[in-house]
């Protein structure tokens, strides 16, 4: 199937975005490859993947731009909640979230592979231990994805000591030992740091919800999924004497 001609897709979106009321809005074209557009509230701009435009049939990219016009029309705070899902079936979307980062439509030099058979793909290097998504009902174990880049072969050490650390903790819980104490399950309402190697690490915060493998963690202006080897237990006096 043929792309849709970048010039037909701007007109198009120009199009939708006057027709909607959004005349004050600029559109452009950027360079991502995981996701098909974007709504940019704080320079009041929608974009769209140039690279996945140009793989899109005109149906596709028209739910796109529909998609990120109902974000534009109900403000940043709603996410893909109820209010934007009946604002985007209202002007004509499908009130669907159109591409996931699991399943990019440009192959990525990182490929990721479950037992199953099951394929996903990175631009970049997976920072954190990833289990597949289509295998629910598995366990655990049986659900990480071996990576390659560029077709060869990278162990999870060679990920980095995040990755590492994870891919240990799940062999400790298969086993059935016990797991490490800065790895126990912590309460509601601790206040700890995150270990996780990137922007993050070293973040403050407080666990506000507790999964079967991950803790949502409250920080500075948004709230993290982080796994609990990723996460240590910080006192309130560690975290006034940090700079």
């Amino acid at each position: 199937m043929g792309g849709v001609d970048l010039t037909l897709a701007r007109r198009l979106a120009r199009s939708l975005m006057d027709e909607h009321g959004l005349d004050g809005w600029a559109f452009a074209f950027d360079r991502a490859r995981v996701r098909a557009g974007a709504c940019h509230f704080g320079d009041r701009r929608i974009t769209l993947s140039r690279a996945l435009t140009e793989a899109h049939e005109e149906a596709e990219v028209r739910e796109t731009v529909l998609h990120e016009i109902a974000h534009a029309l109900v403000g940043a705070r709603h996410g893909h909640d109820e209010v934007w899902r009946r604002r985007a079936v209202e002007i004509g979307a499908s009130g669907e979230r159109c591409y996931t980062a699991e399943e990019p439509v440009v192959p990525g030099r990182w490929q990721g592979r479950c037992p199953a058979g099951h394929v996903v793909h990175r631009h970049r290097r997976p920072a954190r231990l990833l289990l597949c998504a289509r295998c629910r009902g598995v366990p655990d174990q049986d659900r990480v994805l071996g990576w390659t880049l560029d077709g060869a072969p990278v162990s999870h050490e060679q990920l980095g000591p995040a990755v590492a650390r994870e891919v240990e903790h799940l062999r400790a819980r298969t086993r059935g030992g016990p797991a490490r104490p800065a790895w126990s399950p912590l309460p509601v309402g601790a206040l700890v740091r995150i270990t996780a190697s990137g922007r993050y690490d070293g973040v403050a915060g407080r666990v506000v919800r507790r999964g079967r493998s991950r803790y949502l963690v409250q920080v500075v202006g948004q709230r993290l999924y982080v796994p609990f080897p990723l996460v240590e237990p910080l006192s309130e006096a560690g975290a006034q004497a940090r700079p």
